[in-house]
């Protein structure tokens, strides 16, 4: 299969699995299990302290980009429908949050946690997409190697570099989360 198919395909898997996952944690129940595994690769909403969003927002996008690697691109999918299951879970209660308002009354505590949950979900979560399909590719340099084809020394290389930049903006977002937790 040609480089570019492989590109689209691998946006399909990852973005795919994500909307399933959403689909899922909103109309198919609880999430249970699929709630629990979304640990690995998604933000909690019970931060204290002003450094973990900083913490988190960095971690979750390395552990998207490491765990989609397992099992040569199937992890990206396992782990970004249990990231959608909780995303689709995070979203109702996003929903029914801003739905409660008045808008001459807007709780300040209640704008502080909506605006880090529209943080999660505008910039943490693409961050953590994109950085499933590196992994993806990822995945499949590394098969090719196994099977013996020969690779360019920069196709391997790429994802990484582009990685950097993904963590140096995650690095940004966490600090914007940063100070947003610090109202809530």
């Amino acid at each position: 299969m040609r480089g570019e198919y492989w590109h689209a395909a691998f946006w399909l898997l990852v973005i795919g699995s994500w909307v399933l996952g959403v689909a899922y944690g909103r109309w198919g129940g609880d999430g249970g299990f699929f709630v629990e595994l979304s640990q690995a690769v998604r933000v909690p909403l019970d931060l204290d302290i002003w450094w973990q969003p900083l913490a988190y927002f960095v971690l979750t996008v390395l552990a998207t980009f490491v765990l989609s690697q397992l099992f040569f691109g199937v992890g990206a999918a396992v782990f970004l429908f249990s990231r959608g299951v909780y995303d689709g879970i995070l979203i109702t209660r996003l929903e029914q949050t801003v739905g409660g308002w008045a808008f001459p009354n807007i709780p300040a505590t209640q704008f502080w946690g909506v605006l880090f949950i529209v943080l999660i979900l505008a910039v943490n979560l693409p961050l953590c997409l994109w950085a499933a399909h590196l992994g993806t590719r990822r995945a499949t340099y590394m098969w090719y190697r196994l099977r013996g084809k020969p690779l360019k020394p920069e196709v391997g290389a790429g994802p990484m570099i582009t990685l950097l930049l993904i963590l140096a903006a995650s690095v940004a977002a966490g600090l914007v989360g940063a100070f947003v937790i610090s109202y809530t």
